[in-house]
């Protein structure tokens, strides 16, 4: 995973969230609104809708958990077009150059 996909996952994961909040939002709206079947029918909705909420908040953490570990493992290895050559102090010069 990159830093792009990364930062897809999070930003649709926020979305997602987002968009249950709102959708259990005008679901306990609606169950002040009605009586009887109706009211029924919007009560188990709005406890459907906060039980997906929690699940969304706990893959949101998940998806943050995975997205800092590529992120980590990325760093370590370093960039992949990079040679080794190229990659900061302490380098070891090519065997094609002079150590200046």
């Amino acid at each position: 995973m990159d830093s792009e996909s990364g930062s897809r996952a999070l930003n649709a994961v926020d979305d997602l969230i987002e968009l249950l909040r709102l959708a259990q939002s005008a679901a306990d709206r609606l169950e002040h609104e009605v009586h009887g079947v109706s009211y029924e029918q919007a009560e188990l909705i709005a406890r459907d809708l906060q039980r997906l909420r929690r699940l969304a908040e706990k893959l949101k953490s998940e998806t943050e958990r995975l997205v800092s570990r590529e992120e980590s493992s990325n760093v370590m290895r370093g960039h992949p077009l990079r040679r080794a050559s190229d990659r900061g102090p302490g380098r070891t010069p090519s065997p094609n150059r002079s150590p200046n």
